[in-house]
């Protein structure tokens, strides 16, 4: 038995928390990497200009193309790590039997796979962080050791009730102002609105909501239905709202907020809470990668590497360890900025 094994000798049981991207997967779809560290990205407005009546003697008259802008912008960096020692490629892997026999090179190889896969998880993680403060807030802050920096997208399709506008005042019409902000993202945004995304405490309001709940009691005119449904991707679909032709979801996504105050990490919704989103199914926004430049550690030459993930290592020989990084550098970006809306009703 090696002696860096357990004292337990019972099988341990790895249980990672399965990584949810219910928005990065509905809405940011898009994928593009770049082979600078910078990214170009064409924010659109959108516009109803009609084409223009001209003399047939005249033949054309020029329109100003006034229908994006480009930005640059500069990805942030994530890069976790993590670290294999001498000691763990002698000592038993979590979940292994103890009579496998599995030499200390064949032990390495299989760290090295489970690690990889965990610092994708960790970042795919932070991807739907991202995705999550961009499409609740227009912005993105970046917190990290060294680093404070926030990213205005401009947004500005948001509304607060109050009053005897709340939804949890039984005067409200939560079925009227979704039909009054679907309209206006319409307007503005020239898409439809069939998604609307609620955070658990306004899911309970919205459902128990009088009015809600004699519209949907309305079975033979069917202009809504409640079927929960757990979504393999984190959300539960609540119903819809066929008068509106839109779907009610609930996404109870969470994250650790370990940078806020680092001392006294807490877990927080990705929703916020009272809050809830507008969206549509066609929207098309981009998940933007800027390239990474690494350092080859035998040549001491630099080279760009363009993709989503780019692993690295590196050893130290006091203590002798060997260090495995996963490097990206995401950002996600709202092409069409006026096509949802964000409203706290609570």
């Amino acid at each position: 038995m090696n002696i860096f094994a357990p004292k337990t000798m019972m099988a341990a049981v790895e249980r990672m928390a399965p990584v949810h991207t219910f928005i990065k997967s509905t809405f940011f779809t898009n994928e593009k990497t770049f082979v600078t560290e910078s990214v170009e990205v064409d924010v659109k407005k959108g516009s109803r200009r009609m084409a223009p009546f001209v003399h047939p003697r005249i033949g054309s008259k020029t329109v100003e193309n006034r229908g994006y802008q480009t930005k640059e912008y500069t990805p942030p960096t994530v890069a976790p790590e993590l670290p294999t020692r001498a000691e763990d490629l002698l000592k038993r892997m979590a979940g292994e039997n103890p009579y496998s026999g599995m030499s200390p090179e064949q032990r390495a190889a299989k760290k090295m796979g489970e690690d990889f896969r965990e610092l994708n998880e960790m970042i795919t993680r932070r991807e739907e962080f991202m995705c999550a403060q961009v499409l609740f807030t227009g912005k993105l802050h970046v917190i990290g050791e060294g680093i404070n920096e926030e990213i205005d997208f401009q947004f500005t399709n948001k509304k607060t009730l109050s009053g005897t506008d709340l939804w949890s005042d039984e005067g409200s019409d939560p079925l009227n102002d979704l039909e009054v902000w679907q309209d206006e993202v319409r307007v503005k945004g020239l898409v439809n609105a069939d998604m609307c995304i609620m955070s658990t405490d306004v899911v309970k309001v919205f459902i128990s909501h009088a009015k809600v709940k004699e519209m949907l009691d309305n079975r033979r005119i069917e202009l809504g239905i409640i079927n929960p449904k757990d979504l393999p991707n984190g959300a539960k679909y609540i119903g819809r709202i066929n008068k509106l032709g839109m779907d009610i979801y609930q996404y109870d996504g969470v994250y650790l907020d370990d940078f806020t105050n680092p001392a006294e990490p807490t877990t927080k919704k990705l929703v916020p809470e009272k809050t809830l989103a507008l969206a549509s199914s066609d929207a098309n926004y981009t998940m933007n990668y800027g390239a990474v430049t690494l350092i080859d550690q035998k040549t001491e030459a630099f080279f760009t590497v363009e993709s989503t993930r780019v692993p690295d290592t590196r050893i130290e020989k006091k203590p002798a360890a060997r260090f495995l990084t996963m490097y990206s550098k995401p950002l996600p970006v709202p092409d069409e900025i006026d096509s949802w809306l964000v409203a706290t009703v609570l």
